[in-house]
């Protein structure tokens, strides 16, 4: 079940932008930190933020969170050849 929050914020002048703050618990329920970078898009009278997500770059980008699970020790058994599968 996703978790709702309502919150408040205010459209402010930022130079000669304009800004909004948003708030703590919106950016902790989301898993979100500074320089997060988003596409902004208009969905009838709303104002929609989402969030980019990156993607890997480099090999060693897309499995720097992989945990080695020791298996490589020894040749994974994968059962029978099905098919026309070419038996070793």
């Amino acid at each position: 079940m996703e978790k709702a929050i309502h919150e408040y914020t205010t459209l402010s002048k930022w130079g000669n932008s304009k800004a909004t703050r948003i708030p703590a618990s919106v950016l902790k329920l989301l898993n979100i930190d500074i320089n997060q970078k988003f596409s902004v898009s208009v969905q009838g009278q709303s104002i929609v933020l989402t969030p980019e997500t990156k993607k890997a770059s480099s090999i060693h980008e897309l499995f720097a969170d992989w945990k080695d699970d020791g298996l490589r020790h020894q040749e994974l058994d994968w059962g029978e050849a099905e098919g026309e599968e070419m038996s070793w």
